[in-house]
């Protein structure tokens, strides 16, 4: 990561007294950054290649981050919000003994049979660069509960920093909020390196994800606000309820805000065309950690809502005969941790099924592993009709499933603003809003039954991963009783 260490010292000599990073009231400049990055480099330098990182979001973790990057060894970072059961699996896949982290994380550390290693603020020269290269192993979450690890050098991160100059076009004058967490790779990039890369400020507001939802919009709201954001990456559940809390007037927009970035699932175009009607600049985009986590996105100049936008510069995108999205460049992952072969070609079947228009913008229909086969021998992706129905700011969460006879069956969990108009439906209610909503889909894809949980059932029935995307042949399995008292007439369809 030499391009982003030159960048750091670069503004540390000509920008050296701005504001780097805020986290509430602790802000640290490129010159006093450029320091303790020194420090930490020196501290670690006795430990392990390959060490983890666990931390909240804020200055000590991406100061190891680029600590462990100047000293060229392997970073895992480690996510708070993964369960102990998954993080054990991550330090034993990966041979890690030995954990960064801060006084309240030693003892989770300890816990996990590793070693915890402060991380300290003390500053020092930079040491000077060595042979090693250093790289990051991203772990996904994954629907089984059993985390992989993507193997990512720095020639896959600085191709993705360089694509995301060139399609977004930040600047120095630019001031990005920080809410989702670090160890997420997206948040990575545009939190910590393409800020440094252009000698740009960050604000770190990733309490917010702390709150209820309800309590969650308005503090991010309030952030974008009090930081007079230009940028911000959310997920679509972040910008819905930004989006809802705005349309009562409850919350001011800020004017200077200029691109948010949504990703990490399919996003109604209903709810980015009503967020920019109140001033949220919300384009969508679509990647995967197994091609450094951007493959396409939306950009100011060159957007077209319900797509997912045009491929970065640097990766070439084709779609396989049986409708997969197949990635080809320099940032595709060298392959898995503990993968026989490396991935060599750099090309990588995502397993996402789509398509690109005659401009080349794509659109993503839904994983390939997803497919309901309804009675007349339709192929299904549920994202299609949860698309739909999720665009009710009522609905939290929509879940589409294989009923009996072939036919299809939606579970709807309320968001805490929809949770009052929940309480009050009933069956018919419920299926007349789901008839509604999916009005614009062909009869054998809009769902014929439908019931709703509360608020928060999915979570606590263990029905979602680590990074909140939902464990499909769980939830499958977990509803079936339900389903199985479905009669099959309620959900067949004649042939067309």
């Amino acid at each position: 990561m030499n391009f982003l260490l030159q960048a750091l010292h670069r503004w540390s000599g000509e920008r050296g007294d701005a504001a780097a990073f805020v986290h509430g009231e602790e802000s640290i400049s490129y010159q006093d950054l450029w320091r303790r990055v020194g420090g930490l480099a020196q501290t670690a330098a006795g430990l392990p290649d390959r060490v983890g990182l666990l931390a909240p979001n804020g200055i000590d973790w991406l100061t190891a981050d680029l600590g462990l990057w100047a000293n060229g060894q392997t970073m895992v970072p480690l996510p708070e919000f993964f369960a102990d059961g998954q993080l054990s699996h991550i330090l034993a896949d990966a041979g890690i003994d030995t954990v960064l982290t801060t006084e309240t994380g030693a003892a989770r550390v300890r816990a996990l049979g590793a070693k915890p290693v402060i991380i300290g603020r003390a500053e020092a020269d930079m040491p000077k660069a060595g042979n090693r290269q250093g790289a990051r192993i991203i772990y996904t979450s994954g629907s089984t509960g059993r985390p992989k690890g993507v193997l990512l050098g720095p020639e896959q991160l600085r191709h993705t920093c360089h694509g995301l100059l060139a399609a977004v076009h930040p600047t120095a004058d630019d001031r990005h909020l920080s809410v989702l967490p670090f160890p997420m790779l997206l948040e990575n990039i545009c939190g910590i390196y393409l800020p440094i890369m252009l000698g740009g400020q960050v604000h770190i507001a990733a309490s917010v994800l702390a709150l209820p939802p309800l309590e969650m919009a308005v503090a991010l709201a309030e952030a974008a606000l009090r930081s007079q954001a230009t940028t911000t990456v959310l997920v679509p559940q972040l910008l819905t309820a930004w989006v809802l809390i705005a349309s009562v007037g409850r919350v001011e927009v800020p004017e200077c805000l200029r691109f948010v970035a949504v990703g990490g699932a399919a996003v109604p175009p209903s709810i980015i065309s009503r967020a920019r009607e109140l001033g949220i600049p919300a384009y969508e985009g679509y990647g995967l950690s197994e091609c450094c986590s951007v493959v396409a996105s939306n950009v100011p100049g060159g957007d077209k809502p319900g797509s997912v936008g045009r491929p970065i510069p640097g990766l070439d995108v084709r779609i396989a005969d049986d409708g997969e999205i197949i990635v080809r460049g320099a940032p595709v992952m060298d392959g898995y941790l503990g993968a026989a072969k490396p991935n060599a070609a750099r090309t990588w079947p995502t397993g996402d099924l789509g398509h690109m228009d005659d401009a080349g913008f794509l659109y993503i229909h839904g994983r390939k592993d997803n497919l309901i086969v309804t009675a007349n021998g339709r192929n299904i992706s549920p994202e299609w009709p949860e698309t739909m129905l999720a665009a009710d700011p009522r609905i939290g969460r929509a879940l589409v499933l294989p009923a009996p006879g072939g036919g299809l069956a939606s579970v709807l969990e309320p968001s805490m603003l929809g949770q009052a108009w929940f309480d009050g439906a009933d069956n018919a209610a419920l299926q007349k809003l789901t008839a509604g909503l999916c009005a614009g889909a062909p009869d054998y894809a809009v769902p014929r039954r439908t019931r709703s949980v509360a608020v928060g059932y999915f979570a606590d029935n263990d029905l979602l991963t680590a990074n909140k995307r939902p464990r499909r042949h769980a939830i499958v399995e977990h509803f079936s009783p339900w389903l199985a008292e479905i009669p099959q007439e309620e959900t067949s369809y004649e042939f067309l």
